[in-house]
């Protein structure tokens, strides 16, 4: 996790900026129009509120029992028509407070998840992006505190950038790197196929050197019922293949959805910037290599029917955790009376190793009465090797919601939980949404 000092800088610098954008815009708008309106009374900012309070109690094995009630804030906010047409702002983050035992390190924590002014052409599909966001282009998906911008020139061809401070958001304490950068080379014919080449540079760390990565997306659908996505990154560091996933998807109909893939990578390769030293007291293998085939089918059998089924393995080079296989198959049930949906699952995985074997069953329905909804919802894992002691692990949650407003809704969970980690696990969770659409009323 990024040390404080550094993140508070940034975020310091990210508001700065939003201010400074917020001040040109303003006196842009008494420039041009002769008007001394605020930054608020000319845009449209949207903007929503998302509360949760979640209270729990967990008898741990071999452990003293914890109790856990934190207060967690999301707010997003988006301002648009600020600065002419092809500008807009747009803001997420969150906060939490414990009312309980401590959560994490301190009985507070929070973040901004995503700061950035973004430009919109409207024309040639050009944008630019500017502060702290999420990006996932071609074969990158980053956050970085930095900036962005992809155009499309003429007869389908297209390039993007992006530069800038990788910022990371996890909780463990994985490595950072200083500064990244990458680019992304495309062909694009819509409705029809996209091709992109993209290279990508972290300086930083990570296991003894750079993270280097150069990579290959293709997503392509004839005029017939076929459509093919294709990723694969070949890491520089390591002089191997990181990642290969290979799909084919067949979608003769509204009723059917059927996929075929496979999937390849390599721990050291793919994971190179994630993988954290700490894991070396285990019995983790840097050095593994997996592979996974798959097929995946969505069938609504009639209007009221839909069936879901799938098959996997997973081949692993090492012999911990060793190859398995699992198969699973669901129905869903929409129904007229007490109860609107009704649905189950079976899953089952075999294995090479006894304590990777294990059966789920699951049911859940669904009601929506008025204003209210409620959902019910009950799982089951049996292990055929006993884990801590317990050859199972049983979930129960119920679930109810109030749309008070169009833009007011308020629902609570309610779970409980006994599994090899936890004797039991007993949890209330209560949320407050609020969606607030041109708090400005600006038109």
């Amino acid at each position: 996790m990024r040390k404080k000092p550094v993140l508070l800088r940034y975020t310091i610098a990210l508001l700065i900026l939003g201010a400074s954008f917020v001040l040109s815009g303003t006196a842009f708008a008494e420039e041009h129009q002769g008007k001394k309106e605020s930054f608020l009374s000319k845009a449209r900012v949207d903007i929503t509120s998302e509360t949760y309070l979640h209270i729990y109690e967990r008898d741990i094995f071999l452990g003293s029992d914890k109790k856990f009630a934190p207060l967690y804030e999301y707010v997003s906010a988006d301002a648009y028509d600020f600065w002419g047409e092809p500008y807009s702002l747009h803001f997420y983050g969150w906060g939490r407070l414990d009312f309980g035992d401590d959560t994490g390190s301190s009985g507070t924590g929070g973040d901004i998840s995503s700061l950035y002014l973004q430009y919109l052409a409207p024309e040639a599909n050009t944008q630019f992006r500017l502060g702290r966001f999420f990006m996932a282009e071609g074969t990158a998906v980053e956050i970085i505190d930095g900036a962005f911008a992809k155009s499309q020139f003429k007869k389908g061809f297209g390039a993007a950038a992006f530069a800038g401070v990788p910022v990371e958001q996890s909780s463990s304490a994985t490595d950072e790197g200083n500064s990244i950068l990458g680019t992304r080379v495309f062909y694009a014919r819509e409705g029809i196929l996209e091709f992109g080449l993209t290279y990508l540079l972290e300086n930083g760390n990570f296991r003894g050197d750079d993270r280097k990565e150069i990579g290959g997306d293709l997503w392509f659908r004839p005029s017939g019922p076929f459509e093919l996505t294709a990723r694969t990154i070949y890491n520089l560091s390591t002089s191997e293949l990181a990642l290969g996933r290979y799909v084919v998807r067949y979608i003769p109909n509204e009723t059917i959805d059927l996929s075929v893939g496979t999937e390849e990578y390599g721990y050291d390769d793919y994971f190179q910037s994630a993988l954290n030293p700490a894991f070396g007291a285990t019995a983790l293998d840097f050095t593994d290599e997996v592979q996974s085939n798959f097929i995946l089918l969505d069938w609504k059998a009639t209007d009221s029917l839909t069936v879901e089924a799938g098959l996997q393995t997973f081949d692993h080079d090492a012999a911990d955790p060793g190859d398995a296989d699992r198969a699973e198959v669901g129905i869903r049930y929409l129904m007229d009376g007490f109860v609107d949906m009704l649905g189950a699952s079976v899953v089952s995985q075999s294995a090479d190793l006894a304590e990777n074997e294990y059966t789920e069953y699951r049911a859940f329905g669904k009601r929506k009465n008025g204003k209210w909804d409620f959902s019910l919802d009950a799982l089951t894992q049996r292990y055929t090797q006993a884990i801590s002691g317990e050859k199972s692990a049983h979930q129960v949650v119920g679930s109810a919601g109030l749309q008070v407003k169009p833009n007011f809704r308020v629902s609570g969970d309610l779970r409980y939980t006994k599994s090899p980690t936890f004797k039991k696990d007993y949890a209330v969770l209560l949320r407050a949404t609020v969606d607030l659409d041109n708090v400005t009323g600006a038109k």
